[in-house]
């Protein structure tokens, strides 16, 4: 079938290399359209509901909303896992969906469960909320705006109603979230006293504000000729409109609005706010779908604020606060850049190699065919080109040449014997036969690359996500380079050697001092066997001492730093503190700006209190990167009593991911009482604290706040007349109003809110005199008919799979993270908990012990697949046990790749590992299946064992010096933006590529010697 197979494409060769031609065009045409990003989507399907409550305390937004939408959810079909977390005011509950599952059935599952929830929650509760589906790495954009000319609440406008619907309306943008917003607002500010003059009540006044600002059609009118519409103009948004609105009659006379109340301009009472640089401001985030190309969206959004910018004369825009659009741009043409310096070596090293430029092309065409193969097809199959599929395609340069190179060699050698044989075959015939020879071994070779790269597709969670992508791009990649050297390079050869004479291995004076060098060294094939596995015990015995690390730093040029108060902060003194620490941020060097978002906003994936604050620090691209952010570091720790971190994005969002939490190692602690699992997350922490390493150390802030109680008196209220619903309005009007309803202008909506003209905001005090109208028409203070008293209550409440939880978290620094996580899990395997009570360990640490175990158990069943193709190919047992005794050696290189790149084992560094032992066995198949082409059964000597050597080395050596060439632009810049995973990938497969060549040369044929049976021949 192969013979045929490339007999059909010899003879066929101008369609072939037509074909080839059509399909590099196509790639050149297509692949720069196709969608780029830094990283592929590792977050698990994920559907968030939140429910605004206001004025409900986080127990009772737990207990009324919380736990009821639990309920509701539970059972739904792939949900993975359900954790809520309950504020003041507000409700979040998120589900984690298993791989695979379509994120359009999950929010189907979800909405059509929340239909129903949502009839059965409190009255004070708004419509609950599914926020849109969003990437894992969601903030594409971060805009600044600020004014010298417009108050805050004239900018918020423009925002609402001009910059956020422009911004909504590009393709791939899933929310735009306003921090800082003050929303214009017409306050309709009641006196109760005056109400109590004219005999009316707060109910009467709402419900005739309400009634006038109402939308309700009128009907139409139909005449002789024509039907005509007929509508009542509401209110305008003048005051004055307002202040003669009829609210009620006393004694006769009509009583205005503004007899009993005075009508402003004002906002809501916010829950958060923003910081631009050094002073106010709104802050714009900008979030994108799964599936929106992050480059694509941030071009979009700059050209939509470009047309925007005329009419925003009073406006400052500032895009650059953090645009990760810049990051990828940086990492992606690294990478490119490192492919093509790599392509440009690999040429070079086959021109040395093959000495006629003929060969060399002819190889040289394996590469553009094969890459542009292989991203044709992962486009196709819907998975984005990132740096991880660049970093596969970067590792396969020098395998996808290999195909080519061992077909050609043989081609070669035969065209060269039958042109100086007496009796000449056609060329065709010689092509045929020559490919046919070696195209069992390189098959069985290919396959065993291929196999050892099974672990890779069962890991799971984030260890997936990012490494299927590498493996899908060398797979595809060398998978082509084999399609190539079965059709294409069979074809090219035909047309290009047909006149060509090739010097000989033997000949050549390189391999005449390598055959010499082979001689020597195999007179004494036990030295050379005892000597390599003394070398591989003492690297071997190192492995125990190496760190290990899940994810290694990102080196971005934006930075994110965790701004976080005690619970009981308001927004207004954590506005001040944030303004504070900008100033001393800004005067850093290299610092270009800065934008901070505190507490929350509405519909956003941030739900904390107002002590929460988030900085974002841009510092220039010329600036020196660790001395900055040593010194961003050191301005932040002077602030005692607040929790600080500095991080970069995709670090924090791939721990976020992890765990839900932005640390290196967490604690998660399980139980059912708020005070127990404090007492016991403040014990762990203390155990945490001993260990060297750990920094950023704190329990998450589930703390006791002081909140204020209020309680009829209901003997004292029964002499008034007053119930409970009365307290309860007259409590929400003078504390936080109640919207009436909306006024229009143009095409902005303002709501217009009822609220006592003296709110309750300051005080305790201010609050016992807050004054109430009885229907008997007196006015009393609340604390004649309630008593007011505080207690303490937990700031908020977190749950995940049905149970309460409490978390304890730390980063880790001067250390690996691995080895800091394991002393800490050794630590706490002693602590007591109550019965009910259990810990849960998450973060880096525990995804990275997932991950190895994952790989190893697999590892072992592929090479069990590798064992069986090598048996199949090789048809000895004994053989496959010689060849498998020289892979650990590929891993011992490996090993020392890991020490070189610093010592820590990551997960990039063991799929180095994995795809060394696959390059090592390969190359390993090609040499002894020579052996026995010379051999034929007969005893194998040391001169069938160098012929061997020397037939299959300059295929070994350009294979391996080609993949090394093609790496050694990472390795020479270091873990730059872009490398910062490939880095250690790179420094393993060179070194396992080193000392697998030397296996493969040396060891494995003086363990043939030295393993001969009594008759001589192999055992």
């Amino acid at each position: 079938m192969l013979k045929k197979l490339t007999m059909r494409a010899i003879q066929l060769r101008h369609l072939v290399i037509a074909l080839a031609i059509m399909l590099i065009l196509a790639g050149l045409r297509w692949i720069p359209e196709t969608p780029m990003d830094v990283f592929p989507e590792f977050s698990p399907v994920k559907v968030e509901i939140q429910t605004e409550a206001p004025g409900l305390s986080s127990l009772e937004t737990e207990q009324l909303i919380s736990i009821p939408v639990e309920h509701a959810m539970n059972g739904i079909p792939h949900l993975k896992t359900l954790r809520s977390k309950s504020v003041l005011g507000l409700s979040s509950v998120v589900m984690l969906f298993e791989p695979n599952t379509q994120i359009d059935v999950a929010r189907q599952a979800v909405q059509e469960r929340l239909l129903l929830v949502s009839q059965r929650l409190p009255a004070t509760a708004k419509t609950p909320v599914m926020l849109p589906p969003l990437s894992s790495l969601s903030r594409v954009l971060k805009i600044g705006l600020t004014s010298g000319q417009l108050s805050i609440q004239q900018l918020s406008t423009k925002v609402l109603w001009t910059i956020r619907p422009r911004l909504m309306s590009i393709q791939g943008v899933a929310n735009v979230a306003i921090w800082g917003l003050r929303e214009p607002e017409l306050h309709i500010q009641f006196n109760p006293l005056k109400l109590s003059q004219y005999q009316l009540s707060v109910s009467q006044v709402g419900q005739q504000v309400t009634s006038a600002i109402s939308s309700e059609g009128s009907g139409y009118l139909d005449t002789n000729q024509q039907r005509l519409a007929v509508t009542y103009d509401r209110p305008t948004i003048s005051k004055e409109d307002f202040m003669d609105m009829v609210v009620g009659i006393n004694n006769g006379i009509p009583i205005t609005l503004g007899q009993v109340a005075e009508v402003e301009w004002h906002h809501a009472m916010p829950i958060g706010d923003a910081v631009i640089n050094r002073g106010d401001g709104l802050l714009l985030i900008v979030e994108k779908h799964p599936d929106a190309n992050t480059l694509k969206v941030t071009a979009d959004i700059d050209r939509a604020l470009k047309e925007l910018k005329p009419g925003l004369k009073d406006v400052t825009l500032d895009a650059t606060i953090f645009r990760p659009a810049s990051f990828i741009e940086q990492a992606i043409d690294n990478l490119k850049q490192a492919i093509l310096v790599g392509i440009a070596l690999v040429a070079i090293i086959l021109f040395w190699f093959l000495r006629k430029p003929g060969p060399a092309v002819i190889s040289l065409v394996a590469i553009p065919v094969s890459l542009v193969t292989a991203i044709l097809i992962l486009t196709w199959l819907g998975i984005s080109i990132n740096t991880m599929v660049l970093a596969g395609l970067v590792i396969a340069l020098g395998e996808v040449v290999d195909d080519s190179i061992i077909d050609l060699e043989n081609i070669l050698r035969s065209v060269e014997q039958n042109q100086n044989s007496q009796h000449p075959k056609s060329l065709l015939k010689v092509i045929v036969q020559a490919s046919y020879e070696v195209r069992g071994a390189v098959i069985y070779a290919t396959l065993i690359v291929m196999s050892v790269f099974i672990p890779v597709f069962f890991l799971e969670g984030i260890a997936g996500a990012f490494f299927k992508p590498l493996a899908y791009g060398y797979l595809l990649a060398i998978s082509a380079s084999l399609l190539v050297a079965l059709i294409l390079t069979p074809a090219l050869a035909y047309c290009l050697l047909k006149n060509t004479r090739h010097i000989p291995h033997a000949n050549s004076p390189e391999f005449a001092v390598l055959n010499k060098w082979l001689s020597r060294m195999l007179e004494e094939p036990k030295k050379i066997v005892l000597g390599a596995m003394i070398g591989l015990c003492l690297i071997m015995c190192s492995i125990p001492f190496l760190g290990s690390e899940f994810i290694p730093a990102f080196k971005e040029r934006d930075f994110l730093m965790h701004f976080v108060s005690r619970p009981t902060t308001s927004v207004e003194q954590m506005k001040k503190m944030t303004v504070r620490a900008s100033e001393e941020l800004m005067q850093i060097d290299g610092v270009r700006n800065l934008g901070a978002h505190i507490g929350r906003t509405e519909v956003a994936d941030e739900v904390v209190g107002p002590n929460f604050c988030e900085l974002w620090i841009s510092i220039a691209p010329n600036v020196p990167y660790e001395e900055t952010v040593q010194k961003i570091n050191q301005t932040i720790s002077g602030y005692t009593g607040i929790f600080t971190d500095v991080q970069t994005y995709l670090k924090e969002r791939t721990k976020e991911v992890m765990s839900g939490n932005s640390s290196s190692v967490v604690i998660r602690l399980f139980g059912d009482e708020l005070e127990t699992l404090r007492n016991k997350a403040e014990e762990i922490r203390q155990i945490l604290a001993t260990e060297p390493g750990v920094i950023d150390l704190k329990v998450e802030s589930q703390v006791l706040v002081p909140q204020i109680h209020v309680r009829i008196k209901n003997s004292q209220a029964a002499k008034y007349g007053i119930n409970e619903a009365e307290i309860k309005q007259a409590l929400t009007l003078m504390t936080q109003g109640k919207v009436q309803g909306e006024i229009l202008m143009d095409q902005a909506r303002f709501n217009v809110r009822l609220i006592g003209n003296h709110p309750v905001r300051d005080n305790l005090m201010s609050l016992r005199q807050l004054q109430i109208l009885s229907p008997t028409g007196a006015v009393v203070q609340l604390s004649d008919v309630a008593d007011i008293y505080i207690e303490p209550t937990p700031n908020e409440v977190k749950r995940e799979s049905a149970s309460r939880k409490i978390d304890i978290s730390a980063n880790v620094t001067g250390k690996d993270s691995g080895g800091v996580a394991s002393s800490i899990e050794n630590k706490l395997s002693h602590i007591k908990l109550p019965d009910g009570y259990y810990i849960k360990f998450m973060g880096e640490y525990a995804e990275q012990r997932n991950a190895t175990k994952t790989l190893i158990a697999y590892t072992c069943l592929a090479l069990l697949v590798v064992f069986i193709l090598i048996k199949t190919s090789l048809k000895s047992v004994r053989l496959t046990l010689m060849l498998f005794a020289m892979l650990p050696f590929a891993i011992a290189g490996g090993v020392l790749g890991i020490w070189f790149s610093g010592g820590v084992t990551s997960l990039g560094a063991m799929i180095g590992l994995i795809a060394v032992i696959g390059i090592a066995a390969r190359n390993g198949i090609l040499i002894i299946s020579n052996v026995q082409q010379q051999s034929q059964n007969s005893a194998i000597t040391k001169e069938i064992l160098i012929s061997a050597i020397s037939n299959r080395t300059r295929a070994i050596a350009m294979t391996s010096l080609a993949t090394t060439m093609a790496l050694m632009p990472i390795i020479f810049k270091g873990p730059i933006s872009g490398y910062e995973i490939e880095y250690p990938l790179a420094l393993v497969v060179v070194t396992g590529l080193l000392f697998a060549v030397m296996a493969n040369v040396v060891f494995l044929p003086s363990l043939l010697l030295i393993t001969k049976s009594r008759n001589g021949t192999s055992l």
